[in-house]
């Protein structure tokens, strides 16, 4: 069930916030089973076969968490949350990676027997990350053991259930106190669903009606010249961008309108000045989790092995060239190389995650050779910085997106004129099946108009959190071309209405039929 769907946004969703409303009368307990009902309904919406599987999941893990708690001892804890770990990977690596490797495999000559397909189940890697972090946690004394029901909510929250935010226990559990649980609020009915209107209006008519031109460029790379090559990586990144920025509006206004409260997670990221700023930008949820645990126990692993060696372990050593690969280089690559692979089963996805780790080591490295106060630092002009990493990030998003690495390859090296100018989007016989949008968007004039729109609101405009006031205290400046808007509807009710009625009419009258979000197949 898509949030951009009428079948959610007209039927599922009233149900679910009268339903609340009506179930907080009866306690607490009946407030989260009505919340956990409704997302296991959600979810067992597109598949009622793979609703089997997320329970299991959820059921498995907490018994693990039981067992956590009931250790007699450090060892017995340890054990319990290696076997949780490993119970948790080996269902995602089944479904995710076991048939892709086995097809890969079959298809190169290496096995004969070929074993098919299994569909993907949606959010494995969401719901299954969600409850690895919960067993850490536990058995490091942060998060507190739950009853089934409170643990539940947490794991299967159908806001945050098919693509994050990746939400901590220390973030969501508080929030399903007692005290916390009191029904629908009006402040946040009308923050949450502005916050909603917002990010549908992104997924419905921006990053669906661009798709066209992105799909057009991947599904015929080799057919494409230049400028149709170019046209069509922007119009992907675009398109990503702002599905992405969509969804994760729409996950936060919903949890919002249930008087919960769901990190940011998407903080435009095409601002940024540096990959390692990006990353802070991008799935910002999911970036904390990989340097939670992933980045950070591996560079204290790397760490507690210099020193075994009689090795200097400190920032200082890190200028030198053995300590930069050791705790700036090796724990960048395994960590983005993880990453990588967690997107997808594929090797291009490898090749997307390598590449963002050498990102990362040449950005560690630059920061080491420009420290503040050198006459280097800050000598590149911000919009130079910004334009430079939008580049980078938009080589690496062509891995993300390209069928396979030799896709990618023969994208981006079309791009760099190694193959001539190529046929231009007429020439090509392939547009003769295309119509309405995609029509216009093969043009080269509908193409440059569709992107400079997105492009003025990606860098010229304040995102979502920032026009609602929502956005952390200690968030960072963002660039942007000279626009800066903070507006609480509450303090400006007709200017609310009057945008939220035509923001509404545009994406109920004008909109095409909903497209499946990006990050689902993740």
């Amino acid at each position: 069930m898509l949030f951009s769907s009428g079948v959610f946004l007209f039927l599922f969703m009233p149900v679910a916030l009268l339903g609340y409303e009506v179930s907080t009368r009866f306690g607490r307990r009946t407030a989260l089973a009505w919340l956990s009902l409704s997302s296991l309904f959600f979810y067992g919406y597109w598949s009622p076969r793979y609703l089997i599987l997320l329970v299991a999941s959820v059921v498995m893990n907490f018994l693990f968490s039981l067992k956590l708690v009931e250790g007699r001892s450090e060892k017995s804890r340890s054990l319990w949350l290696k076997l949780a770990i490993s119970a948790n990977l080996l269902l995602l690596m089944y479904y995710k990676y076991l048939f892709p490797v086995l097809g890969f495999l079959h298809v190169h000559g290496m096995i004969e027997h070929g074993f098919g397909t299994v569909i993907l189940p949606l959010g494995i890697s969401f719901f299954t990350f969600t409850q690895i972090a919960y067993q850490i946690d536990l058995r490091q004394g942060i998060a507190k053991q739950q009853g089934l029901v409170a643990y539940s909510v947490f794991a299967t929250f159908f806001p945050h259930l098919i693509a994050g935010p990746i939400i901590h226990p220390r973030e969501l559990m508080p929030q399903l106190d007692a005290e916390n649980i009191r029904g629908l609020d009006s402040e946040d009915m009308l923050l949450g669903s502005t916050w909603f209107v917002m990010g549908l209006a992104k997924k419905v008519l921006i990053a669906d009606r661009i798709s066209p031109l992105a799909d057009l460029l991947f599904a015929h790379p080799w057919n494409a010249g230049i400028g149709m090559t170019w046209l069509g990586a922007l119009a992907y990144a675009m398109q990503l961008y702002f599905d992405f920025s969509g969804y994760s509006d729409m996950a936060l206004g919903l949890a919002r309108m249930f008087h919960l409260r769901f990190p940011i997670n998407f903080n435009s990221p095409f601002k940024a000045q540096g990959i390692i700023e990006f990353w802070t930008r991008w799935h910002m949820t999911l970036s904390r989790y990989l340097n939670e645990y992933l980045y950070t126990p591996f560079l204290l692993w790397i760490r507690a092995r210099r020193s075994a060696k009689g090795l200097k372990s400190n920032m200082k050593a890190a200028n030198t060239l053995s300590g930069f690969i050791d705790m700036v280089f090796l724990p960048s690559m395994y960590t983005m190389g993880i990453a990588g692979i967690w997107h997808g089963a594929g090797p291009q996805f490898l090749v997307f995650g390598l590449l963002h780790g050498v990102y990362l080591t040449i950005n560690h490295g630059w920061r080491f050779l420009t420290p503040p106060g050198s006459r280097f630092h800050r000598v590149v002009p911000v919009p130079v910085m910004v334009a430079i990493n939008f580049l980078a990030v938009l080589l690496g998003l062509i891995f993300f997106r390209a069928a396979s690495v030799n896709d990618a390859v023969h994208i981006a090296t079309t791009m760099c004129g190694i193959h001539g100018l190529g046929p231009g989007f007429h020439a090509n016989p392939w547009l003769g099946e295309m119509s309405g949008t995609a029509v216009f968007l093969a043009s080269i004039k509908g193409a440059v108009v569709a992107l400079a729109i997105c492009a003025f609101i990606a860098w010229g405009l304040p995102n979502t959190q920032e026009m609602l006031g929502q956005a952390p205290a200690h968030q960072e400046q963002t660039f942007s071309l000279g626009f800066s808007r903070s507006w609480r509807p509450l303090q400006s009710p007709e200017l609310w209405v009057a945008t939220f009625a035509v923001i509404t009419y545009f994406i109920l009258f004008l909109g095409e039929r909903p497209k499946t979000f990006l990050y689902f197949q993740f």
